[in-house]
């Protein structure tokens, strides 16, 4: 905490700061235990960010995914819902305006197609690069790890670009890249997986 606190340092000029962002994913479903092939849907997901200039306090994000399928059976179609919530807690060690990186810990509550369901602590952590005097920037993210028997991975990675970035008010940027997540629940996998692309607003 002391490191993180001297390194957060200079980034106080940032005072308060509010991230929030929406992306549209095509996502393809595999699931150990069900042998039906599955439809390739199109889902949401969205989050929101607070960070501020308090270096000794973590700061909070809220992920939100839905990860329902479709597929096909003899008597119809069926569509299970499955969705991932993320509760997260981070520090931003690194900003100095080429470079972003943060790491904490995140609170997972899941839910597979089935319904089965678990929440299991794990690790986070996110960095981002951007390139100078273009305004895009490349940017990856995952959680991962776990304290129980059940598992979870949610990574992506992407690139985006910044309109109004010298703003102190409000910018937005548009993202696109490839996103993989996975849950093991029970001994049961469930893997979803595809492009996404979105919409994120700071102010």
């Amino acid at each position: 905490m002391a490191i993180a606190t001297a390194i957060s340092m200079p980034t106080m000029a940032d005072f308060l700061g509010v991230y929030a962002g929406v992306d549209y994913h095509t996502i393809s479903t595999n699931y150990s235990n069900v042998s039906s092939d599955f439809e390739d849907t199109n889902n949401l997901s969205a989050y929101i960010a607070l960070e501020h200039f308090i270096p000794l306090l973590p700061n909070a994000k809220i992920k939100y995914s839905d990860l329902s399928a479709e597929y096909t059976t003899l008597s119809g179609t069926s569509e299970p819902e499955s969705s991932a919530l993320n509760g997260i807690l981070y520090y931003e060690l690194f900003d100095n305006g080429l470079f972003e990186f943060d790491f904490g810990l995140a609170y997972s509550d899941l839910e597979d197609i089935t319904g089965q369901s678990t929440d299991i602590a794990q690790g986070y952590g996110a960095a981002k690069v951007h390139l100078p005097g273009t305004g895009m920037h490349v940017f990856a993210e995952a959680i991962a790890g776990s304290v129980s028997d059940d598992e979870a991975t949610d990574a992506e990675l992407g690139l985006g670009y910044t309109f109004n970035p010298d703003s102190l008010l409000l910018n937005f940027s548009v993202r696109a890249g490839y996103r993989l997540q996975e849950m093991i629940i029970n001994d049961v996998t469930q893997e979803n997986k595809g492009l996404f692309a979105g919409l994120e607003v700071h102010f």
